[in-house]
């Protein structure tokens, strides 16, 4: 019986394990907040990720304990994206995700926040991205 019990938490660890985090391709998307009011200039950040990767998209992970705004200067403008406590969303417009061209990106966050930038080419291949440009807030 010891030896069942043994087996049985092992089996159930080695699930959690495998089970790691959940697929890229399934980010959840945030659209626009606003399209008007973009907070004016005082208070946001500035951040930018000047590395080609073409056709990519922006993945906002906000592990900051309280909430976000974020706009982008490039590759578009215009409207801003609010992101909670651990929310880990792609950035949509009109329910598309938004490319960036030339890969590079700048975005403004409020408050100003420490920032990591990393890069997943397999991220969100399925959503038409060629791969996601993954921005972290701690």
């Amino acid at each position: 019986m010891k030896t069942l019990g043994l087996l049985t938490a092992a089996a159930a660890v080695t699930t959690i394990m495998v089970a790691g985090p959940a697929n890229a391709d399934i980010t959840d998307a945030v659209g626009f907040a606003d399209t008007t009011d973009n907070g004016g200039e005082e208070g946001f950040s500035e951040y930018a990720i000047d590395v080609n990767h073409p056709g990519s998209c922006l993945v906002v992970q906000n592990h900051t304990g309280g909430r976000v705004r974020m706009r982008l200067d490039y590759p578009t403008s215009r409207g801003s994206w609010l992101f909670d406590h651990d929310d880990i969303k792609i950035v949509t417009r009109d329910g598309k995700a938004v490319e960036s061209p030339s890969g590079r990106w700048q975005v403004r966050v409020n408050p100003p926040i420490t920032a990591v930038w990393n890069y997943d080419g397999n991220r969100n291949t399925s959503r038409g991205c060629n791969g996601s440009w993954v921005l972290s807030m701690n």
